[in-house]
């Protein structure tokens, strides 16, 4: 996709951007929860999803791309929710470096 390709009419989508959040829990250690930072308008665009074989386990995932704009505190160790599903971040691109739109590569059914 080029930069180009990209307009505000294609965010029909609504994703929450979360990151985790460690609290203490009292007793020396912490729990970990996820935590809402941002809600964004996204176009979303569903790949093929796969199979693997894990530890004699059939694993399926699913994965998703979506476009939003640009922002610059999104990375790989937060997740998105779309419909209800939490999604874990693979990679998180810059479109053609221009500080417009990020593109977030994001897989479902699969360990953080």
């Amino acid at each position: 996709m080029k930069c180009c390709d990209m307009y505000r009419g294609k965010l029909r989508n609504t994703i929450e951007l979360q990151r985790k959040d460690r609290t203490d829990d009292g007793l020396g250690g912490f729990d970990i929860a996820w935590t809402t930072y941002a809600t964004a308008k996204a176009y979303v665009e569903t790949k093929p999803g796969k199979e693997v074989v894990i530890g004699d386990r059939l694993e399926a995932s699913q994965v998703i791309r979506a476009t939003i704009r640009y922002r610059a505190d999104v990375d790989e160790t937060d997740r998105v929710i779309y419909k209800g599903k939490a999604h874990n971040i693979r990679s998180v691109s810059n479109l053609e470096g221009r500080d417009k739109w990020l593109l977030l590569d994001m897989e479902r059914g699969v360990a953080v």
